[in-house]
């Protein structure tokens, strides 16, 4: 199914508040489970991403000038790869809180976590994406 996505980021980084936001085109993949398939504008980048919708897990893959793959599970700390043409690293996700909403025309996810390397802290991080169906 073809849809719209829009997503906001929010990012607490170093006594700053930043706020991203995006809209693209992008599919619905029903599979064993939902996948969210679109593509993001970074500077001049255009950035792949997937979102697998896992009862009580999220991961989000991005392809392109940034790779990532991570996994959200509420309450929990994984560890989750992230690469930059500056190289590649590890990274601990703490989801604080994961919610997903199926809609009966599309749905929204909320992702809180906070973000870390080696015990230093990157910041607490929101993500939210809302997509619904795009009529041709």
């Amino acid at each position: 199914m073809d849809i719209w996505v829009s997503t906001e980021q929010k990012i607490k980084q170093n006594n700053e508040n930043l706020k991203f936001k995006g809209e693209s085109i992008g599919k619905l993949i029903e599979k064993r489970v939902p996948y969210l398939l679109y593509n993001e504008q970074v500077d001049d980048e255009i950035i792949k991403v997937r979102v697998k919708l896992e009862p009580g897990a999220i991961r989000i893959s991005r392809q392109g000038a940034i790779n990532m793959d991570f996994l959200f599970v509420e309450g929990k700390v994984t560890q989750n790869m992230y690469e930059t043409p500056a190289g590649r690293t590890v990274m601990d996700v703490h989801t604080t809180k994961l919610e997903y909403k199926k809609l009966s025309v599309g749905g929204r996810l909320v992702i809180e976590y906070e973000l870390s390397e080696r015990g230093v802290s990157h910041g607490e991080f929101k993500y939210q994406l809302d997509y619904k169906e795009r009529m041709q």
